[in-house]
């Protein structure tokens, strides 16, 4: 969960098993110790709603990176982590299926579509998948390493979105390969050498303006869809419905996913 550097943090549990009076409410929305906090730690309060505990309000919060979680207020104080009614039960898993927002991947891929800053490489009528990732991030391109038989074959069509966070270089590997004359070349040719003591491709040193807020959109992007590192994936399953995969997919399941044969 996010904000699991709070101070004021309850055991849950026993708040649950205990018998505890109506605490008195603040006069705004928020209890007193959500909003102070929210202040403190720079958070967007999304939703407030009840729980079974007496007094004990549920905020679904967005922090300043996207990233969207749950906090329980009690007066004055805030409790982040796993709510638990006396019988063991974790709360905080159903309202988290329930009360945090769903990312609508149907419209983030309507909204890239238009985009020009994807590295797209892939016909057109095949599979479509939506990758995140990061010049620096091995297991991006461990990614880039399974798929190149699909590319080669015309089997998918992958939209790479470049993103800059894991080292001081990746914004600017992100920044060269985003304004490259062919994208696709020019990151393929950094992938084949990855890791590489002379890499062929050399990280962009003075980042234009309007490039960096490219990269940063498209972090925003990621954050906003609920990716907790790279790469992340969305695409549509042969039903039409969307799936998302943080990390390393497996590729016979993610071939399953997509309708993809394999030999």
């Amino acid at each position: 969960m996010i904000f699991r550097n709070l101070r004021n943090t309850l055991f849950v549990g026993l708040l649950l098993a205990l018998a505890i009076p109506t605490w008195a409410q603040s006069t705004t929305e928020n209890d007193p110790g959500i909003e102070s906090l929210r202040q403190t730690m720079n958070f967007e309060v999304l939703r407030r709603f009840s729980t079974p505990a007496p007094g004990m309000n549920g905020y679904v919060v967005k922090g300043p990176q996207g990233r969207t979680g749950i906090l329980y207020g009690l007066g004055d104080y805030v409790i982040s982590g796993s709510l638990l009614d006396k019988t063991g039960q974790d709360l905080t898993k159903q309202y988290a299926s329930t009360e945090l927002p769903k990312p609508d991947y149907a419209d983030a891929a309507r909204k890239l579509s238009a985009s020009s800053s994807l590295v797209t490489e892939g016909p057109a009528d095949k599979p479509e998948i939506y990758v995140f990732s990061d010049p620096n991030c091995p297991y991006c391109h461990k990614f880039w390493q399974q798929t190149r038989d699909w590319v080669d074959q015309g089997k998918v069509r992958i939209h790479w979105i470049m993103v800059g966070f894991l080292k001081p270089s990746s914004s600017g590997y992100a920044a060269t390969i985003l304004s490259s004359d062919d994208p696709v070349k020019t990151m393929n040719a950094f992938e084949s050498r990855f890791n590489k003591n002379s890499p062929p491709v050399e990280p962009m040193k003075d980042i234009p303006d309007d490039l960096r807020t490219v990269i940063n959109q498209h972090g925003q992007l990621m954050a906003d869809l609920g990716f907790s590192g790279t790469p992340g994936l969305f695409f549509q399953n042969t039903d039409g419905t969307w799936q998302a995969i943080t990390g390393l997919p497996d590729q016979a399941r993610l071939a399953q996913a997509l309708g993809v044969s394999t030999p």
